[in-house]
């Protein structure tokens, strides 16, 4: 190899080497459920995934996921759209000690803390006056007007410390 075509190489081997780096990164990142929405309309739902880096941490700029799981159709997985996300967004912020709070647009009201439980992100929150971790929201609307109104909110959940099953029926006024 001559000298001149020796820093060429040394450029391209860098650039490779960054390259399968920011590749294995990428690949290093997992998703965990944290928890779904059901709804009374049709089967599909709506999932939450905590976006985890390789170090057991929720990556910084963009720590959940939200998407349809489109069950009433072919089970494929889909992007929540701009509209959608009025009924089915979410704000997250860091908060202390490597916890996030999560706010759904849906319950404003009722706070997540985002928590590492076991080597595991779970959502956490009063559930029927109780700390649980929350596993799914079940909503039934009414579709038969210009919009959807929503009738009630089925809470479900484990309570923190003893992982018994636990249930609040919210009714919206």
């Amino acid at each position: 190899m001559s000298r001149s075509t020796r820093p060429s190489w040394m450029l391209f081997l860098a650039t490779l080497a960054l390259m399968i780096s920011a590749a294995a990164t990428a690949l290093a990142q997992t998703s965990e459920k944290l928890f779904f929405i059901q709804r009374s309309k049709n089967a599909n739902e709506v999932h939450y995934d905590a976006r985890v880096t390789a170090n057991g941490t929720l990556q910084a700029k963009d720590p959940v996921d939200a998407y349809w799981l489109r069950k009433a159709q072919d089970g494929s997985r889909a992007s929540i759209t701009m509209l959608q996300k009025i009924a089915y967004g979410f704000d997250v912020a860091p908060a202390e000690a490597g916890t996030y709070t999560m706010r759904l647009t849906a319950l404003k009201e009722r706070p997540l803390t985002l928590l590492r439980v076991n080597g595991r992100w779970r959502a956490q929150t009063l559930i029927g006056g109780k700390q649980a971790y929350l596993n799914r929201l079940y909503i039934a609307t009414d579709e038969s007007g210009l919009f959807p109104k929503v009738l009630y909110v089925d809470v479900f959940g484990e309570e923190v410390g003893t992982g018994n099953a636990i249930q609040e029926h919210l009714v919206k006024k």
